[in-house]
């Protein structure tokens, strides 16, 4: 699991890690590469990756399809 930010500050993401007791790593994108990469219109969007790096699941509404998407993806052989 990663978390993208789309903060153009760097201060603004450690206030938001340290705030949420965030454990997994950060990545702030500020010079907007990610997002256009993926096409993220805002926050939160959930991309579930499988094993070789293909969208498996994207733009899930709730965490509890986010949660099945990344069940069916580790149950995967």
């Amino acid at each position: 699991m990663v978390g993208i930010s789309l903060d153009e500050d760097l201060q603004p993401l450690k206030e938001m890690v340290s705030s949420k007791d965030i454990s997994w790593p950060q990545v702030l994108d500020a010079d907007k590469t990610i997002r256009k990469l993926f096409n993220v219109k805002g926050t939160p969007t959930y991309y579930v990756l499988d094993g070789d790096g293909n969208i498996a699941a994207k733009n899930l509404p709730s965490f509890k399809r986010l949660s099945a998407a990344i069940d069916r993806v580790l149950k995967k052989p």
